[in-house]
C-alpha cells in the first residue's frame, strides 16, 4: 500500500498507512482487491420479470413524454377528385342514354305514316297535282259504321274529287268535284258542285242531300221545289225503290254491297252498288259509292267506265264552301219542305 500516493477516486495524495482517503473518503483497500479468475458474466434470463422491466424502460411518463408536432388539415383530394369523376361519368352515361332513346324514337316514327295519307295520285294519271288522297277509315273502323243506311255514303265536307267523264254522246272530258256544308238547315246534310271546263267556260251544277227518317233524298240548287230519293236505308242486295215523273220512272236497285275498288291510286272498301234504270230515257248504269266519300264510279251494265275518279284529295273546308257556294245561287232557301213523291 505504500506504493499509492494518490487516490485513485479524486487524485488528492494519501498518507502512507491511511485506508480511506482524507479528501473524499475512498477505500483505498479497495482498490487492491482483484477480479475472481475464470468468472463468467451471468446473462439475465427472459421471463415475466425481464418483460415487465423492458416494458418500464420503455415508458415515458406523460409529463415528460415529447408532444407531436401539429400538422396542418388537409381535405381528402384525392376523394375529391374522385367523386367529381364518378359525378362526370354518370353525367356522360345518362347523355348517352338519352341520345339514344331519342334517335331511337326517330327510327321507329320515321316509318310511321298517316294511312290516310298513304296514296298519292301521280299527275301521270290525272294530269294535274293534288293534295295526298283521302282513303277511307281501316277495315275496324268501317266496320263500326251502319253500312245499311243511306246516310253512310254520303260524302264528308271539304272533299276534292277529280272525275274523268265518257259522256252519251261520245265526247268526254275532266270534271271538278268539291263537297261542302253550306246549308245551315239541319236536315241538308252536305252539298256538291260538279264544275266543268268547256271551250275556256266553266259551268257548274249543284246538289244538296237532305236526309229523312226513310233514307237520303237529294234537290238540284237549279230546280230547288222539286226533291227525289237517292238511296234508301235498311240497305240489301235486291232492295228497289221507284220514282215516278211525267216522262217515266226511275227504279233503282241495290246491284252488290261490300265491294272493294281499285281504282289504281287508291283502293275503297265496302262499296254500295246501285243500279239506276232510267225508263224515261231508256239507259241504265251501275253506281258506286264508297262510306264518306260518295260517288266515285259509274260503269254500263256492259262494264264501260262512264265516270272514274282519277284523284281524291281533302282540301280546306271554307275554300270547298266557297266553290260550292259559287254555282248555289239558291243555297240559302234549301230545306226539306218539299212533297215527297
Amino acid at each position: 500500500m505504500s506504493e499509492i500516493r494518490f487516490c485513485p477516486d479524486c487524485g488528492a495524495q494519501i498518507i502512507p498507512n491511511d485506508r480511506f482517503c482524507g479528501e473524499c473518503g475512498f477505500d483505498i483497500t479497495s482498490s487492491m482487491k482483484q477480479p475472481v479468475p475464470n468468472q463468467q458474466p451471468v446473462t439475465p434470463v427472459a421471463g415475466p420479470a425481464n418483460t415487465i422491466q423492458n416494458q418500464t424502460a420503455s415508458y415515458q411518463s406523460p409529463t415528460t413524454q415529447t408532444a407531436p408536432t401539429a400538422t396542418p388539415y388537409q381535405a381528402p383530394v384525392k376523394a375529391a377528385a374522385g367523386n367529381k369523376n364518378a359525378l362526370i361519368i354518370l353525367v356522360a352515361i345518362l347523355a348517352l342514354v338519352f341520345l339514344g332513346g331519342g334517335a331511337f324514337y326517330w327510327w321507329l316514327a320515321k316509318g310511321e305514316d298517316d294511312p290516310r295519307l298513304a296514296s298519292t295520285p301521280s299527275t301521270e294519271q290525272t294530269g294535274v297535282q293534288t293534295t295526298p288522297a283521302v282513303q277511307q277509315p281501316a277495315a275496324s273502323a268501317t266496320a263500326n259504321i251502319d253500312l245499311s243506311r243511306a246516310s253512310a255514303y254520303l260524302p264528308e265536307p271539304g272533299l276534292k274529287l277529280i272525275y274523268f267523264v265518257n259522256y252519251p254522246d261520245g265526247t268526254s272530258g275532266q270534271v271538278e268535284h268539291y263537297t261542302a256544308r253550306v246549308v245551315s238547315n239541319e236536315a241538308v246534310r252536305v252539298s256538291d258542285v260538279d264544275i266543268i271546263n268547256e271551250n275556256g267556260e266553266e259551268f257548274g251544277y249543284s246538289t244538296h242531300y237532305v236526309e229523312r227518317p226513310d233514307g237520303i233524298y237529294l234537290v238540284y240548287d237549279s230546280t230547288p221545289m222539286e226533291i227525289e230519293p237517292l238511296l234508301k236505308n235498311n240497305l240489301i242486295t235486291g232492295m228497289n225503290w221507284r220514282y215516278d215523273t211525267e216522262y217515266g220512272s226511275v227504279v233503282w236497285t241495290v246491284f252488290d254491297m261490300g265491294v272493294s275498288l281499285d281504282l289504281g291510286f287508291t283502293k275503297l272498301e265496302n262499296c254500295l252498288l246501285l243500279e239506276e234504270d232510267n225508263q224515261a230515257v231508256g239507259f241504265k248504269k251501275i253506281i258506286y259509292f264508297a262510306p264518306g266519300v260518295g260517288r266515285v264510279l259509274e260503269r254500263s251494265p256492259g262494264g264501260e267506265d262512264l265516270l272514274t275518279t282519277t284523284a281524291l284529295s281533302r282540301i280546306d273546308q271554307a275554300q270547298a264552301a266557297q266553290m260550292v257556294k259559287k254555282w248555289s245561287p239558291n243555297y240559302e232557301t234549301i230545306k226539306d219542305d218539299r212533297t215527297q213523291r
